[in-house]
C-alpha cells in the first residue's frame, strides 16, 4: 500500500465523507477511488471556509478536510486557515508538498514556517511509515484541548512510496478532563453568593456540546446569560435568562447585564478583548473556565481559574451548587437585577420598532432581517453572516434557539467568509434550511462559489444586503469617498447569480420582500442555491458594545 493510499484508508476509518479540495493533488482523486467524495470550490479560501462551516456544524464530529496543490495551493490558503485558527475550528488540511528528497535546497514554497503560527500543528510526512503515527496525532490534535488547524503536508514522492508493511490504524479517543475541584468550589459559593451575577458564553460551550449543562447552571443560579458572537446559539434566546449576544454590537439587554452585574462567569471563552469581544468593565469578579490554559490573566484578569473542558466543568459546578443549596447555603436574590435587565431587552425592541417595520426606500436592513425571521422556523434554520454591518445588524437581531442554530465567526474578519461557512453547514446538514447574510462588498469577494453550490447542489439561501456602498467604511477615507467615490459600488448581483445558475431575485420594495423569500426557499428544497438581492439604505445604526457597556449611555 502505498502512502497516498494509507492516507485514504486513514481517513476512511475515521469516517471522513468529504474531501474539500482544490486542484491538483492526487489525494482528491485517491479519495474519490476510496468512496470520499471530493468537494471542488473555485478559490481555496472558500474551500476551506466550506470545511469549516462543516466542522461547526458537526460540533467537530466531523472535520472538515482539506487538500490542496503544493506551491499556489497553500499560499492561497493561509487567509481560510488563518480565520479558522482565529475562531479555533478545528480542521485538517492536508497539501501537497515537493520532494523529500529535495526538500531545503529551495525552488518551492514550505508553508512550515508560516502556517506554524496558524495551526495547533504542522509538520510534513518525511517517510510512508510515518503516515498512521502522524495522522494519529493529528487527529489526537483536533479532538483534544482547544480546537484548532492541523496541517500536514505530504510530499510527492513519499505519497508514491509503499509502506513497509500492512497498515495498522487505530482512531484516537477525544480526551477532555474537568476542573480542579477547589477553585469549582470556590467558584459556587461565589455564584450562590453574588446579588448580578452573569454567565459569559464563549466558543467552547457549542464545542463541548454543553447547552443543555448550561442551561440547567443558569436556571439553578437564576443568572443571566450573554453570549459572543461565536458563542451564540449556546443558550436559546426565548429564555427568560437569555440577555444576547455581543461583539461590536451588541443587545441592549447583554449591554446591561455585563455593565452592572458584580460577578462575571466566562465559561468556553477567551476573555478576548478585541473588536469584536464583548468588553468586561473593570471591577467585577471574574470567573475564568477554559480548556486553554493560554487564555486565563492575557486580557482579563481572573479572580479564579479553572482549566477544563465546559461541559465536565458545568457538570461539576452544578453537583457543587447543590451541595452548598443543601447544606445551607442561600442563593442571593436578583429579582431586581433581572427587572433591570427586562427593562433594557424592552428598551432594545422599542428602538429597533421602526427600523424592523420600516416601508421607507430605499429598504431598511432591518426590515430585510426581520422578514426573514418572521418566514422561518429557527429549530430547524442555520443562520450566518458576513463581515461588516450584516455581522452587526443581525448578531443582537436574530432569535436563535437551537445549538448551532446560529453560526457566528469573527475574530478574524476576512470579508466572504460567511458564504463559504453556510455552504459547508449545509452540507453537514441538508435537512436545515441554511441562511447567508452578506454585503454587496463581501458578495464580490465570493460570489463565484454560487456556481460550487449550484454544480455540487449546495442549496443555501443568500440574503445581499446591496446599499451600492461600503458600509461603514466612509468615515474612515471621507476624502478618497468624497472625492474619488472610493466607498461606491455597483453591478447587478441578480443577473451574476442567475448566469451561475442560481435562482435569483432583486427586491426594491419592502412589501415585496414576503413572496421573493418564500420563493427563494421553495428553490433551495430542490438543491438549488438562492439570492435575494434587497436594495437597501446604508444603515450603520447599532449599539456599539464598548460605548454601551463601558459608560455611554444605554
Amino acid at each position: 500500500m502505498k502512502a497516498l493510499e494509507a492516507v485514504v484508508e486513514i481517513l476512511k476509518l475515521e469516517g471522513v465523507e468529504l474531501l474539500f479540495g482544490y486542484p491538483m493533488n492526487n489525494l482528491i482523486e485517491a479519495a474519490a477511488v476510496g468512496g470520499i467524495r471530493p468537494i471542488i470550490a473555485r478559490t481555496e479560501k472558500s474551500l476551506i471556509n466550506m470545511a469549516d462551516g462543516y466542522s461547526r456544524a458537526t460540533n467537530g464530529r466531523k472535520i472538515g478536510v482539506i487538500t490542496v496543490q503544493a506551491g499556489p495551493g497553500i499560499e492561497n490558503a493561509f487567509g481560510g486557515i488563518a480565520q479558522a485558527f482565529a475562531d479555533g475550528t478545528p480542521l485538517l488540511v492536508l497539501p501537497g508538498g515537493g520532494e523529500m528528497s529535495k526538500h531545503g535546497l529551495g525552488g518551492e514554497f514550505d508553508p512550515m514556517p508560516s502556517f506554524r503560527h496558524i495551526t495547533k500543528w504542522s509538520a510534513r510526512i518525511p517517510s510512508p511509515d510515518r503516515v498512521p503515527v502522524m495522522l494519529r496525532h493529528a487527529f489526537a490534535q483536533l479532538r483534544s484541548g482547544r480546537p484548532g488547524p492541523v496541517m500536514l503536508e505530504l510530499p510527492r514522492d513519499v505519497a508514491a512510496i509503499d509502506l513497509s508493511g500492512p497498515l495498522n490504524y487505530t482512531p484516537p479517543a477525544f480526551v477532555r478532563s474537568g476542573g480542579d475541584p477547589e477553585p469549582v468550589r470556590d467558584a459556587a459559593k461565589l455564584l450562590i453568593g453574588a446579588n448580578r451575577p452573569v454567565i459569559h458564553v464563549g466558543h467552547g460551550v457549542l464545542w463541548s456540546e454543553a447547552t443543555g449543562e448550561l442551561r440547567e447552571l443558569a436556571e439553578l443560579l437564576d443568572a443571566p446569560v450573554v453570549t459572543t458572537i461565536a458563542g451564540k446559539s449556546a443558550f436559546p434566546e426565548t429564555h427568560r435568562l437569555s440577555a444576547g449576544a455581543g461583539g461590536l454590537s451588541i443587545a441592549h439587554a447583554a449591554a446591561w447585564a455585563l455593565r452592572d452585574c458584580d460577578v462575571v462567569f466566562g465559561i468556553g471563552c477567551s476573555f478576548a478583548q478585541g473588536s469584536f469581544s464583548p468588553p468586561i468593565p473593570p471591577g467585577k469578579t471574574v470567573i475564568h473556565a477554559t480548556n486553554d490554559p493560554a487564555d486565563l490573566d492575557r486580557h482579563v484578569e481572573a479572580d479564579l481559574a479553572i482549566v477544563g473542558d465546559a461541559r465536565i466543568v458545568l457538570r461539576q459546578l452544578i453537583e457543587a451548587v447543590h451541595a452548598l443549596l443543601s447544606s445551607g447555603h442561600v442563593r442571593a436574590s436578583r429579582d431586581a437585577f433581572h427587572s433591570a435587565i427586562e427593562e433594557a431587552r424592552q428598551k432594545g425592541v422599542a428602538d429597533r420598532h421602526d427600523q424592523n417595520t420600516a416601508s421607507t426606500l430605499p429598504i431598511n436592513p432591518y426590515r430585510v432581517i426581520s422578514e426573514v425571521m418572521r418566514a422561518v422556523n429557527p429549530d430547524e434554520t442555520i443562520v450566518t453572516h458576513d463581515s461588516g454591518n450584516p455581522r452587526d445588524q443581525v448578531l443582537p437581531n436574530w432569535v436563535s434557539t437551537s445549538p448551532r442554530g446560529y453560526l457566528g465567526w469573527g475574530k478574524s474578519t476576512q470579508l466572504g467568509t460567511g458564504l463559504g461557512i453556510i455552504m459547508g453547514a449545509k452540507l453537514a446538514h441538508p435537512e436545515k434550511l441554511c441562511i447567508n447574510f452578506m454585503g454587496d462588498l463581501a458578495f464580490g469577494t465570493a460570489a463565484i462559489e454560487l456556481e460550487t453550490a449550484v454544480r455540487e447542489r449546495i442549496g443555501t439561501l443568500t440574503i445581499l444586503l446591496n446599499n451600492s456602498v461600503m458600509g461603514g467604511y466612509t468615515a474612515y477615507m471621507p476624502t478618497a469617498s468624497s472625492t474619488y467615490r472610493s466607498n461606491r459600488l455597483s453591478g447587478d448581483y441578480t443577473a451574476v447569480a442567475r448566469g451561475l445558475g442560481a435562482h435569483a431575485e432583486r427586491v426594491e420594495q419592502p412589501g415585496d420582500l414576503a413572496g421573493a423569500i418564500a420563493r427563494a426557499i421553495q428553490a433551495t428544497l430542490g438543491g438549488r442555491p438562492a439570492l435575494i438581492e434587497a436594495i437597501t439604505k446604508e444603515e450603520p445604526v447599532f449599539l456599539r458594545a464598548r460605548d454601551a457597556v463601558l459608560g455611554a449611555s444605554h
